[in-house]
């Protein structure tokens, strides 16, 4: 498969239009369509970013089939001698009683170390709660009343059909960080927590809104 095929085939299995993929390599529609029409192709810089937005690798993004050798093991030439047969399996039965042995007193001989004590398992809050959102670049920045990493959820408005952006949500030093959000119009960002067999989740913002003049967000009430 050539590259545009495969660039078109990989953009619609991720749910993107050309728009947004351009939007999110800096580029504009047309040249998208150029590069999915087979007139150019991207350069390095682009052709890198891609792979990684696709989740391909270069090869298989450049059209390229990695055929891998199969490896063929010379067939072992069984001993001439009886005596030799039979001092293999007198070493092949040696060893296995050795075996037999060692697991017999590891099970039953010595006693069993004890695990490790468990770390302190994460609580969810009753209600969970966040607040002091903000922006840098693609990058968000909130807390919340917990301390274990979870996951935001993106509802977009511009394109509702589409699932939900879902990123990691990172705890660390009091502070949640999700990073390179996509750009886009999205209708809210939920955080979602897990632990222990329960579900917490919370509205983080509303109307967010991010392009390349910045980003915007309304704070829930």
């Amino acid at each position: 498969m050539l590259f545009n095929e495969k660039l078109i085939r990989r953009r619609k299995e991720r749910g993107l239009t050309q728009e947004e993929l351009a939007d999110h390599l800096s580029v504009s529609r047309q040249t998208v369509s150029k590069w999915e029409n087979g007139d150019c192709m991207p350069d390095v810089d682009k052709f890198i970013r891609l792979s990684d937005l696709l989740e391909i690798s270069l090869d298989e993004l450049a059209g390229r089939e990695v055929e891998v050798e199969p490896i063929v093991l010379p067939t072992p030439e069984l001993p001439k001698s009886g005596k030799k047969l039979r001092c293999l399996l007198a070493a092949a039965a040696a060893c296995l009683l050795i075996g037999v042995v060692c697991f017999c007193l590891g099970r039953y001989a010595f006693p069993k170390a004890a695990p490790p004590e468990a770390s302190q398992s994460a609580v969810l809050p009753v209600e969970l709660k966040t607040q002091s959102f903000s922006m840098s670049g693609r990058d968000a920045r909130f807390t919340a009343n917990a301390d274990l990493d979870g996951k935001v959820f993106l509802y977009r408005s511009d394109f509702p059909e589409l699932a939900p952006v879902e990123l990691p949500a990172v705890y660390e030093d009091g502070v949640y960080n999700v990073p390179n959000i996509p750009s886009g119009n999205y209708e809210r960002m939920v955080l979602v927590l897990s632990a222990d067999g329960q579900e917490r989740s919370a509205l983080v913002v509303e109307g967010l809104v991010i392009n390349a003049d910045g980003a915007s967000w309304v704070n829930p009430d």
